[in-house]
């Protein structure tokens, strides 16, 4: 689930809020049938009285709807529930060191330690990092042989001077193999988990460089 909540802050849950909305709805939605209803009963011809399948169809409907709604309440409590169990549990991750499955980060003045890894040797490799707009604001030649490398970037841009604080930055690298052809470079994220945010629709935890889901971590390590 790469990116799913990325540390690019996602919209907070809304199916608490979104079922109260609906239970609203469909309450003014009865009043409103409720009076059409009895409006129209009140001034039938006593000759030609209405069909009460209509509405006693309508009302099986109205009914319906108002059940489901009670099942959508119930198991939006359930969720709530899981998360803060999940909350709890991810407390012990706080303070460690995550490698996380992001080439995305938010810069807050410390320099950001992503990691990068070649599939097989490569004759050259060139690093950059972009900003939102995908615009190249540093680059530098990187490492060329298999395996993992590491590489930390201070905000230095090509054009000197630093990265504005507290924005996002990504980092891209552009390899080729001895027959000139493209690699695709893994990339990810080393960073420390510093809190746990529920806000979510999903259990999230919180870093210096955003907030990533559970799921987006490839491993922790000691520090």
């Amino acid at each position: 689930m790469t990116n799913a909540i990325s540390f690019v802050p996602a919209p907070a849950a809304t199916s608490a809020s979104t079922s109260a909305s609906a239970a609203t709805s469909l309450a003014s939605n009865f009043d409103t049938f409720l009076t059409i209803l009895t409006a129209q009963i009140q001034n039938q011809d006593p000759l030609a009285p209405m069909d009460s399948s209509k509405f006693t169809e309508q009302l099986v409907q109205f009914s319906g709807v108002e059940q489901q709604i009670k099942s959508n309440s119930q198991l939006e409590t359930l969720v709530k529930a899981t998360n803060s169990n999940a909350g709890a549990a991810l407390s012990g991750y706080l303070g460690q060191q995550a490698e996380i499955d992001s080439a995305g980060a938010q810069f807050n003045g410390d320099a950001v330690h992503w990691r990068y890894a070649l599939p097989s040797d490569a004759t050259k490799a060139t690093i950059t990092v972009t900003d939102a707009a995908g615009k190249v604001l540093y680059s530098k030649t990187g490492e060329t042989t298999k395996g993992s490398h590491d590489f930390e970037w201070n905000g230095e841009l090509n054009s000197g001077g630093t990265a504005p604080d507290n924005q996002a930055y990504w980092i891209h690298v552009v390899a080729e193999d001895a027959n000139g052809t493209a690699m695709t470079a893994g990339h990810s994220l080393v960073t420390t988990i510093s809190g746990v945010d529920l806000t979510y629709g999903e259990p999230a935890l919180t870093t210096p460089a955003g907030i990533f889901a559970y799921a987006d971590i490839k491993r922790l390590m000691r520090q």
